[in-house]
């Protein structure tokens, strides 16, 4: 059921099947023109629970506008759908050039080549061609988006709405905030309960540092209201900003302390030793979608490390085996 959070501002719960995130906030802001904001998977569950709520706030597919806060399926995916003619779906320029990338398969190949490179078999990339649902949920066939800067104002509902990029999460990921309303919606920058899943993208050197840099950015903002796109939770954004840093913190003194006591490990065997917040007993027992982003968060922290001379790693026999930089370089 659809949520009046204020006036002309209504969160819709999409539910996220089989997924750990198990929802997605979609946010409606109502007026002459309505902005949707996110969309969930591009799967029957989503479109169900979307369409039903939409029909409980009378909102008119026609008369809304779409805002991605960033390229993850669980956000883009309905968004050809829901789409009407003389619409606009807006989505910031760095994530929407690579969202126009990822809707051919050439792209795809790149990636699990290098998932390849970094641990994972053949035969599991080849199952997940198939199941991974940040490949196989999204839009498809591109619509016609309209990029977004950072700073780009948007007016809906008698808000206005600053674009606010925050890379990191992915490397193009905007917020919106409601500097009149004190509101922030965060997308997946600021989570409560659960953290973002920050991963290695390809030509990103530092994926982490840029998220972290992006949390500094927003730290100071004057928000009463923080929307974030997954769970219920909400809370305090300085304290939820500092959380979330001593969160990578360890994340990173985990990483670093792997490589030193057992060097040579591929990011597949280093993401193996880490701590997850998940109910499996022992990494092989890790659905593989979900070691797909495990994975993809280790390589994240190791190229932190790694840009920071602390690590380095060498391909042999076409894997990537990480060891630490000899104290004498540092």
């Amino acid at each position: 059921m659809a949520e009046l959070i204020a006036p002309g501002l209504w969160r819709l719960d999409i539910p996220l099947v089989g997924n750990p995130l198990k929802n997605l906030n979609s946010y409606l802001i109502t007026g002459e023109r309505n902005l949707l904001i996110d969309t969930g998977f591009n799967q029957p569950p989503c479109r169900d629970a979307m369409e039903r709520q939409l029909q409980e706030i009378g909102a008119q597919l026609e008369q809304t506008d779409i805002f991605l806060t960033h390229l993850h399926s669980d956000h883009t995916g309905l968004s050809g759908v829901l789409h009407r003619e003389g619409c606009s779906v807006f989505i910031g320029a760095v994530d929407g050039r690579r969202l126009v990338e990822y809707a051919g398969d050439q792209k795809w190949h790149r990636i699990y080549e290098g998932y390849i490179r970094d641990g994972f078999t053949l035969e599991q990339m080849k199952t997940l061609w198939n199941t991974n649902p940040a490949k196989m949920a999204g839009p498809g066939q591109a619509v016609s988006y309209t990029w977004v800067e950072d700073g780009t104002e948007l007016t809906y509902g008698g808000r206005t709405l600053r674009c606010v990029r925050t890379p990191g999460h992915t490397p193009g990921h905007m917020c919106l905030y409601d500097a009149g309303n004190r509101t922030l919606f965060s997308g997946d920058h600021v989570l409560f309960h659960i953290t973002p899943n920050i991963c290695r993208w390809d030509g990103v050197a530092d994926s982490l540092g840029d998220y972290l840099a992006s949390l500094d950015k927003v730290r100071n903002l004057a928000v009463d209201c923080l929307l974030p796109a997954h769970r219920q939770e909400t809370g305090n954004l300085k304290n939820r900003v500092e959380e979330l840093k001593e969160h990578h913190s360890h994340r990173i003194a985990e990483a670093l302390r792997t490589v030193r006591e057992t060097p040579g490990l591929t990011a597949y065997e280093i993401a193996g030793r880490m701590h997850w917040s998940i109910r499996s007993r022992n990494w092989d027992e890790f659905p593989l979608t979900q070691k797909y982003f495990a994975v993809g968060e280790a390589l994240s922290h190791l190229d932190y490390l790694e840009v920071r001379g602390l690590i380095r790693h060498t391909l042999i026999h076409e894997k990537n085996h990480y060891t630490a930089a000899d104290i004498s370089e540092q």
